[in-house]
Parts: C-alpha cells; sequence; structure tokens
C-alpha cells in the first residue's frame, strides 16, 4: 500500500505542476480522481497504512500483535486528517468554494498530531513513527504551500496564455452574485476553448 500512495502522490503532484503549465486535456478529471484515490485509501487503511502493515495481511490477526489499541485509533483519526487535507488541496488548486477554509481546518488539524509523532518517535526510536513523520511532513508542506497561495496566482498560473479570461474570472471573483459578469466569464471561456 505504501507504493501506491507514493505513486499516487507523485503521480498527483506530477499532473498539478503540468496542469500549471500546460492545458491538457481532462486535466482537472485525472487530478480529481487521483486525489480521491489517495483520500479514500488514507480513509478506509489508514489503519494498515500507517502501521506499516502490507495489504494482504489487512484482515491477519497476527500483523497486528504488537500494536497497541489506542496506536489503531491514532493511525484511523490520522488517516482521517490526511484524506480531509488531500480533498482540501484538490479543493483549493481547483478553486472550488471553501478550498481554503477546509485546508485550514485540515493544517490545524494535523499540526497536533505532528506534535504527538515526534514525541513518540523521540521516545520509541519506532521506524512506524519516522516514516509517519515524513509522510505528514510532506502533506503539511503541501498544503501549506497551497493554503498561502491565492487563488488568483492559480489562476495567473494557469491561464497565462489567455489575460481576457483572468480578467473575467477576477471580475466575477470580486462579484459573485452578479449574474451579468458570470455571463461574461462563461463567453469569454467558450472563446478561449474554440481558440485552444
Amino acid at each position: 500500500m505504501k507504493q501506491t500512495e507514493l505513486i499516487i502522490g507523485i503521480g498527483i503532484v506530477l499532473l498539478m505542476v503540468v496542469r500549471l503549465n500546460v492545458m491538457y486535456p481532462y486535466a482537472s478529471l485525472l487530478i480529481t480522481i487521483l486525489t480521491l484515490v489517495l483520500a479514500m485509501l488514507y480513509s478506509v487503511f489508514s489503519f494498515g497504512l500507517l502501521n506499516q502493515i502490507r495489504f494482504r495481511n489487512l484482515l491477519k490477526k497476527e500483523s497486528y500483535k504488537g500494536i497497541s489499541t489506542l496506536r489503531l485509533i491514532g493511525t484511523i483519526g490520522t488517516g482521517f486528517v490526511l484524506s480531509i487535507i488531500s480533498i482540501s488541496i484538490l479543493f483549493k488548486f481547483q478553486r472550488w468554494p471553501y478550498g481554503s477554509i477546509n485546508l485550514l481546518i485540515g493544517l490545524v488539524s494535523i499540526v497536533p498530531i505532528i506534535a504527538v509523532v515526534i514525541i513518540k518517535y523521540i521516545q520509541h526510536k519506532n521506524k512506524m513513527y519516522s516514516a509517519l513523520l515524513v509522510r505528514l511532513s510532506i502533506i503539511f508542506a503541501m498544503g501549506l504551500l497551497l493554503y498561502f497561495t491565492k487563488s488568483e496566482t492559480i489562476l495567473e498560473m494557469t491561464y497565462r496564455d489567455f489575460p481576457e479570461y483572468i480578467d473575467a474570472v477576477k471580475n466575477e471573483m470580486k462579484d459573485p452574485d452578479n449574474l451579468e459578469l458570470r455571463q461574461i466569464t462563461n463567453e469569454v471561456r467558450l472563446k478561449m476553448d474554440a481558440a485552444r
């Protein structure tokens, strides 16, 4: 499962970076599907993934020897928070509503988890805690980076070849209830899509 998580995570990051530089078909769909698969992996299989239990051994009782109930509950909670952050990163990157607030909730939730993992790692020097700390640090850093990136910046990076569309979207962002501005944005987007 660790390899699956790594492949999906790297795939998401690469697709996002490429999306910021090049327009390609189904970019948003690919990023969304991969992010949702990663979020489901965290939310459903976190007890195994974060405790470094192989997928084929998830249902074997002997795989959980030496793992306390509290640690299992902690990894399930950690998986839930990682799932929230993954989806929030998707929302922020796609410039969907409530991306920033969801990302803030996820980032605030992960800080105490990181503190507990650091303390547990110092106490036990367990390989599981070191791997978990690396995972949490990477996701926290990505979330923090996106949280402090303005939606306008993402818009400008993605559509830098279409300044008319950028201006239309920015105007609509200033007054989201204005139907006339929304209509103008739709017309400009149709022109942009026809020009590609």
